[in-house]
């Protein structure tokens, strides 16, 4: 008994006209040129489905065959090389694929795609919104764009998962996917991605208080920058964000560099230097420090001048235009 092939109940195109196969297969992907090197030897079938908002794919390339992309990709690709060859060239690099091994080829400019004859591949179309999305699920802050490593480490989980999805498509006698199992294919395949492939943005996910951290850091500085002179401590700050002390102080420094405490008196510092450098005729140095939240006067003026390398009451006067020494400063 023949071996079905992955996903045969979802022929797309069968072939051996170039132009037929070029303007399908650009339909299903993105629009692109197709040369071959033999007409002759030149064969295409593909297969596709959907699965949420993405759509799982099996492509056969027969013939020497190089797509060259006419447009910006706007979406990740998941290759899984069953048999055959395949040379990537992207924006960020070329590598080889060969039987056996995976690869992802990132949103890109520039991508171009040599097959070997007889290439064989199963592989997954992922929108850049949904992974994006998977990104942010994961509590990490909103991506301008991911960009994946194209070389896949040893023993990652998503190339298996990759055939999984195939085969469980194919285990659907019908043929017809339920949408509630393509959904979860789809967040499977993302997550897995997210969390084991090498991207440049997997420091916000693992780093210090990881995802959940780096997201209460943005809440609580948000806070902060409504309100330098609140008089909330760190705890309450953590509290208010929904995660530990802990949490949120590896967050500041994963995302800030600094402690809660240290982005609090820089905020707070920033304000007073404001309010200094435009002081009306009555406020005073002390005035101008408790309206910033500083209840201690003299560790104000050693952090200011720090930050200044001047004194509060020299910015004082150098606004008012004399020399004279300020009250409290």
């Amino acid at each position: 008994m023949t071996t079905p092939v992955p996903l045969h109940r979802h022929l797309r195109l069968r072939t051996t006209d170039v132009g037929e196969a070029e303007s399908t297969c650009g339909q299903v992907m993105s629009s692109h040129r197709l040369r071959v090197a033999r007409h002759a030897e030149f064969g295409a079938r593909l297969h596709t489905v959907d699965i949420g908002s993405s759509t799982l794919l099996y492509v056969v390339y027969h013939g020497d065959t190089e797509v060259t992309a006419l447009a910006p990709m706007e979406y990740y690709t998941l290759q899984l090389i069953l048999g055959g060859a395949m040379d990537i060239a992207t924006d960020v690099g070329s590598r080889r694929a060969e039987a056996g091994q995976a690869c992802i080829v990132s949103p890109s400019e520039r991508l171009r795609l040599r097959f070997a004859p007889g290439t064989v591949q199963v592989a997954a179309k992922l929108p850049r919104d949904v992974v994006e999305q998977g990104y942010s699920r994961l509590g990490a802050e909103p991506a301008d764009r991911l960009v994946f490593g194209p070389a896949v480490p040893d023993g990652s989980p998503w190339p298996g998962l990759l055939r999984l999805a195939v085969d469980t498509v194919d285990r659907f006698d019908s043929g017809i996917l339920p949408p509630s199992v393509g959904l979860e294919l789809e967040r499977t395949l993302v997550t897995a991605l997210l969390l084991a492939q090498p991207h440049d943005h997997d420091q916000a996910m693992f780093r210090g208080g990881g995802v959940r951290g780096y997201r209460a850091a943005g809440v609580a500085a948000d806070a902060l920058n409504a309100d330098p002179a609140s008089p909330m401590t760190p705890g309450e700050l953590a509290r208010a964000a929904g995660v530990s002390l802990r949490t949120l102080q590896e967050g500041f420094r994963s995302r800030f560099g600094t402690t809660v405490t240290g982005y609090h008196r820089e905020l707070r510092l920033d304000r007073a230097h404001r309010m200094l450098s435009a002081a009306e005729e009555t406020r005073s140095v002390a005035d101008i420090a408790l309206a910033c939240g500083f209840l201690h006067f003299g560790r104000f003026a050693r952090h200011y001048r720090l930050r200044y390398g001047i004194t509060p009451s020299t910015t004082l006067h150098a606004s008012r235009g004399t020399d004279r020494p300020a009250r409290n400063g």
